[in-house]
């Protein structure tokens, strides 16, 4: 199907979508699809094996370890509780590792924060004007709350630039976390800007 981050390989749309929520989540440090087979016996003891389909770690080791199903909310085996029997093995295997199982749905993934993500991954190692992201930077440092209009406005005049061609700088910076911003509200030109503190992205 494509990748939905970096080396990860994803079988379906929803799962491209969940990958990329964990590529704007500073807090996620590695993702490995398909990370496990679990072995366990069914409700009639014949043999059987589930392999989840993400593990997912998070910087600084909290919180624990998630290993992830993902389901749309109508499938009808989840609906039916056909799947009940691997996901209690699933959660028993992750328990045992110190994880803990979580099944994922488009409920949860196709969100306002997926739009934003979406809108943002083009702008992560864009090259932007000469001296825009530094002009950027030195308005951010001077302090006072400033939303994504006021930072553009301000950093235009003092670079004799327009609005426009100052956005792009800004939309960068926050995609690759060197300025916070809600990701769960829509982003707006009314949206809170924060610096940051520059760090690799995941």
């Amino acid at each position: 199907m494509g990748k939905g981050r970096p080396g990860i390989q994803v079988e379906s749309t929803l799962e491209r979508d969940f990958a990329l929520l964990c590529r704007f989540d500073r807090s996620v440090a590695t993702v490995e699809e398909q990370p496990v087979r679990i072995e366990y016996d069914d409700a009639d003891g014949r043999a059987r094996s589930y392999v989840p389909d993400f593990l997912v770690t998070y910087r600084g080791g909290r919180p624990v370890p998630r290993l992830v199903e993902i389901k749309y909310s109508t499938d009808p085996m989840l609906v039916s509780g056909q799947l009940e029997g691997r996901f209690a093995a699933a959660r028993a295997y992750a328990r045992r590792q110190g994880w803990r199982f979580q099944v994922v749905t488009e409920l949860e993934i196709r969100a306002p924060r997926l739009e934003n993500a979406t809108f943002l991954l083009p702008f992560r190692g864009r090259s932007n004007a000469a001296g825009l992201r530094d002009g950027l930077r030195a308005a951010l440092r001077k302090g006072g709350q400033k939303n994504v209009a006021s930072l553009a406005d301000e950093v235009a005049a003092a670079l004799g630039l327009s609005r426009p061609e100052v956005l792009p700088g800004i939309w960068t910076m926050v995609a690759e976390f060197e300025v916070a911003v809600d990701l769960d509200r829509p982003l707006t030109m009314s949206t809170t800007l924060v610096a940051l503190a520059k760090e690799k992205r995941p």
